[in-house]
């Protein structure tokens, strides 16, 4: 699939599509175990980012590209219950899994599965030194679900404190706190996500592709060149 204007130039402030962002916008949530999903709007530029959280995505990205970036958010922050997100901590690469059928059904392009999962990667590959990039600031909206069960998990145990096979495990094990399950080489956790550069407009609103690895360069100095590549000097960005 190719998109629409790969070479559209995106400079300035962000833009969204504020129609969804005005205080009298009220998302719909769905009753899933304990608690409500959020669910989003039919639109390219707002991915569902957990149970609460919606994500707003630069609207001078083209709709492909728009929808391209919203499919990565999604499938890392929402999923099946038969499903989990298989990271390769040496490759910086991550898919999506289904448990029972062991096929992969999503595979995240490797500049995105860097960002989304940098943290998680580093810690358990420390050479790799992958950028972690700010948080997503006002890019990100919290929003109120009606009243359901509640539990105060959330407060006591982060949910990396919890192993998992499927995203099912983590929802039981948490009461519908932590919904996804990750799975590392090694280990494997429950998380709720944190979402943060994805959004980024820059240099041109176009798929994220990345070159070829340079003659003796290491896995860090790869990694940081794509990275300047892909989301440029964040110092001069807005914080995402």
């Amino acid at each position: 699939m190719m998109v629409l204007n790969p070479f559209k130039a995106c400079q300035g402030s962000p833009t969204f599509q504020e129609e969804y962002r005005h205080p009298e916008y009220k998302p719909g949530f769905i009753q899933r175990g304990y608690s409500h999903d959020i669910v989003g709007p039919d639109t390219p530029y707002v991915a569902v980012a957990g149970t609460r959280q919606l994500y707003f995505i630069d609207t001078r990205h083209d709709p492909s590209t728009a929808a391209h970036i919203k499919a990565q958010i999604e499938h890392a922050f929402t999923g099946e219950d038969d499903e989990y997100i298989k990271v390769d901590e040496l490759k910086a690469t991550a898919e999506v899994r289904n448990r029972k059928t062991g096929q992969t059904t999503f595979v995240f392009d490797p500049p995105y599965a860097r960002v989304l999962f940098a943290a998680g990667i580093n810690q358990r590959n420390p050479d790799i030194k992958l950028p972690e990039h700010k948080l997503a600031g006002d890019w990100l909206v919290t929003y109120s679900p009606p009243p359901a069960g509640t539990s105060t998990l959330e407060k006591r145990r982060p949910c990396t404190d919890y192993q998992c096979d499927s995203n099912a495990d983590c929802r039981r094990m948490t009461f519908d706190v932590c919904t996804v399950c990750v799975q590392y080489r090694l280990d494997d956790i429950c998380h709720s996500g944190t979402s943060n550069a994805i959004g980024i407009c820059h240099p041109a609103c176009g798929r994220k592709v990345d070159t070829p690895r340079h003659d003796g360069e290491t896995d860090a100095e790869y990694y940081q060149r794509m990275d300047k590549l892909h989301w440029g000097d964040e110092s001069s960005e807005p914080a995402v």
